[in-house]
């Protein structure tokens, strides 16, 4: 029997979170931060730490982010 992997991407992210996937950009861009109620829920869908969305560099957040796609 075959398991198939779900593969998540930033706008499927976006939708569980709440937000729109623009914002979800800019904040991975650095160009918005990222309001506290709105990394809370990021921490739950992705697993990345709440204080790496909202103080973390955007270099280190990017990979996180790439990571929890890739799964």
């Amino acid at each position: 029997m075959q398991t198939t992997k779900k593969i998540i991407t930033q706008k499927e992210i976006a939708r569980q979170a709440d937000i729109g996937p623009d914002f979800l950009s800019h904040i991975l861009h650095g160009r918005r931060n990222c309001p506290r109620a709105v990394a809370e829920r990021l921490e739950v869908i992705t697993g990345i730490d709440k204080s790496t969305w909202v103080w973390g560099e955007r270099t280190d957040l990017r990979a996180a982010m790439y990571e929890v796609c890739r799964r």
